[in-house]
């Protein structure tokens, strides 16, 4: 079993935005830190949605034609193909992304099936 401690694995550069894969999901899941005023240009994944997790900090984010101010405890997702990006505030930010590729879904829905003893 894998324990991660997210606030050891924070790490921030001022030259830009730190994403960090999160135990070997090779940018599936990933602990994404950004400095006071750092974000990312509005962007889309054609076949993804992304899955965003605020752990500290506050920021604005645009999800197609919608802004809004996201704080530590929210939840948003960005569906696959819409325009995405963040503007970080004045303290630093902690997210957790997660890339969920919609042609998985059927994968996901069988795989989050439990089985009692």
């Amino acid at each position: 079993m894998e324990i991660l401690e997210i606030a050891s694995l924070a790490e921030f550069s001022p030259v830009k935005y730190v994403k960090t894969p999160l135990n070997n999901t090779k940018g599936l899941v990933r602990l994404l830190c950004f400095e006071p005023g750092q974000g990312v240009a509005l962007h889309k994944h054609p076949k993804a949605d992304e899955i965003f997790y605020v752990l500290n900090g506050k920021a604005e984010l645009t999800v197609g034609e919608e802004t809004a101010q996201i704080d530590a405890g929210r939840f948003v997702k960005a569906p696959a193909d819409t325009f995405h990006g963040w503007k970080n505030g004045p303290e630093k930010l902690i997210l957790i992304s997660v890339l969920m590729p919609v042609l998985s879904y059927a994968y996901a829905e069988e795989a989050a099936r439990m089985e009692f003893m």
